[in-house]
């Protein structure tokens, strides 16, 4: 749900936007009774420094392999053909019919792992028209490079320190084959050169493919797209621990998004918004059992999920060959926004769903991850919305993960919430006997509010920022959802110089494309512009860069707009 969300979304976007965010606090069990007898100083050494930044940096991973697998970063939702002189609509359109005659290409190599992905078209699998048709190519995944990405104006550059992506050895995708079942998976190693390896690199990323879009209403149909990945993280002691991790909302005019999207049986638009705001929460009865057994869940997230966990499990299950059958010391699962929407979605589906679970013995988990550490999972999410009612959320929460639980009819601030640097969530978080969850996030969220209705949250609270009852009537602050705010906060309260300062960060179009004539914006002419300026970027800061296939993808581009 995040991309530079805005003060100035209509009153309609806002309360759709509330409905999917709030919290929680009942006083057990105390968090601190809890810990493990595990030192702070213990728990840094097994990172390469501290571990809630280390997985919010993991979640903006899973953002810039998003970013590099998009076709068109340039304008890859339509919005340089938005505004009076535009014909958004007019180019989707094209983009529809262009999609439909390549898928049928593509189904006659169904395994290929360079090929176009998006509308469901392009697979051979149910289409949804009424979708914006985002194009993507997972064989463009380069983890070792930044990113740069223009959405509706703004351009979002990812900047991964280097400390974890130098030391990923390969990279894996698992997606659905071209013609198959939901449930059918193909499984490709990317070879595409691994300049940015460092010499001693021996962790592996395995990214997975899943859909958005699809809350449950027939004729709406999910598209496809990159939604995370898996690392392998190798200790020294020869043991490694599995991270995984869930990227959030990616869109152009978010008040647009949210208003398209906002119907039950007629949204349209962004398909990842479409998720978000499926925000009806059903029983385990009416098709939500394999999250969870107790309680209700968000239809929206447990649909995508449903179509993530084929391409997710097989890339663990691959990743427990790649490990000869030596189990991880730790799981840990993390996002963003809609990312930790998911991450809450897949650790309930593993300790509470009727398919994975109950706690990693379902008869749908593979047999080779029968014995990993299932009931010991991490969550951390970030600036993530609720997906369950109280008693799903109070379950996961206290019986699962042994952790607090905020709830509350009339304070949306949990006073009790943790900072950052609280020495007892090092100590949790790397203590291998014991479950945990945090929420983290700045109190000013809109997106995680509690003064709307809408379920509760799972995890125990930390707050990035200071925070008081004075809070209570006070307005929301939209950029305190954003990913560089929460960041910062956390560098400021954690004063450790071993933090990389950066890890992601707004580009105006100025600063990109000094010559943009937004009166013209969307002409050939302008266009030709915007990827000129997106190549210059990569040749000026010397980042890997596929040139050509940029090349062939932008003359396929203006063709199609031209009607070729």
């Amino acid at each position: 749900m995040s991309n530079m969300i805005k003060a100035t979304m209509t009153g309609a976007a806002l309360a759709t936007v509330l409905l999917t965010a709030s919290c929680s606090n009942s006083p057990l069990p105390v968090e601190s009774q809890l810990t493990p007898k595990t030192t702070t100083s213990e728990a840094v050494s097994t990172f390469p420094y501290n571990p809630i930044v280390y997985h919010l940096d993991l979640s903006i991973l899973a953002y810039q392999l998003y970013g590099q697998s998009l076709v068109w970063p340039f304008d890859p939702y339509y919005e340089e053909h938005g505004g009076k002189k535009g014909d958004r609509e007019g180019i989707m359109k094209k983009v529809q019919q262009w999609a439909n005659q390549v898928g049928i290409q593509q189904i006659k190599t169904p395994s290929a792992l360079n090929s176009y992905r998006g509308p469901g078209s392009l697979g051979g699998f149910s289409n949804n028209s009424g979708h914006d048709p985002i194009i993507y190519n997972y064989a463009q995944l380069y983890p070792w490079s930044n990113a740069l990405t223009n959405a509706d104006g703004t351009w979002v550059e990812y900047l991964t320190p280097n400390t974890i992506t130098s030391r990923i050895k390969s990279v894996f995708v698992c997606q659905r084959p071209a013609g198959g079942t939901e449930s059918a998976v193909v499984f490709n190693e990317l070879s595409n050169g691994k300049s940015g390896a460092s010499a001693g690199a021996t962790n592996t990323l395995l990214a997975f493919e899943g859909g958005t879009g699809d809350k449950g209403e027939v004729g709406q149909p999910a598209s496809q797209s990159l939604m995370g990945f898996i690392l392998l993280r190798e200790k020294e002691d020869g043991a490694y621990d599995v991270h995984i991790s869930f990227r959030g909302s990616r869109s152009g005019s978010t008040g647009r998004a949210a208003l398209e999207a906002f119907s039950d049986d007629k949204a349209s638009g962004n398909p990842d918004w479409i998720t978000d705001l499926g925000y009806n929460r059903l029983s385990a009865n009416q098709g939500t059992a394999h999250i969870s057994t107790v309680g209700k869940v968000h239809r929206g997230f447990a649909r995508s999920m449903r179509s993530i966990h084929p391409n997710l499990f097989h890339c663990l299950d691959k990743a427990a060959g790649m490990k000869n059958g030596t189990k991880p010391d730790n799981i840990y699962v993390t996002g963003h926004s809609l990312g930790g929407a998911l991450a809450q979605a897949f650790v309930s589906s593993v300790l509470l769903g009727n398919e994975y679970g109950p706690n990693g013995t379902g008869k749908s988990l593979p047999s080779s991850l029968s014995g990993w550490p299932w009931k010991n999972i991490k969550l951390i999410s970030f600036s993530a919305p609720r997906i369950g009612d109280a008693t799903f959320a109070e379950r996961l929460t206290v019986d699962s993960l042994q952790s607090e639980f905020f709830s509350t009819p009339f304070n949306p601030i949990d006073l009790k919430a943790y900072r950052p640097n609280n020495p007892a969530i090092l100590s949790r978080l790397l203590n291998p006997a014991r479950p945990a969850a945090y929420r983290v996030l700045h109190s000013k969220d809109p997106i995680t509010t509690e003064k709307g209705a809408g379920g509760k949250h799972v995890g125990k609270t930390v707050y990035v920022n200071n925070f008081s009852i004075g809070q209570l009537v006070s307005g929301p602050d939209f950029s305190a959802h954003e990913q560089w705010v929460i960041r910062d906060n956390m560098l400021e309260n954690l004063s450790s110089s071993k933090i990389p300062k950066n890890a992601m960060r707004y580009r105006t179009m100025a600063e990109i494309n000094p010559d943009r004539v937004k009166d013209k914006k969307g002409s050939a002419a302008e266009m030709s512009k915007m990827a000129a300026a997106l190549k210059k970027y990569y040749t000026d800061t010397a980042t890997h860069f596929d040139h050509a296939t940029f090349d062939r993808d932008f003359d396929t581009r203006m063709q199609i707009e031209q009607g070729q």
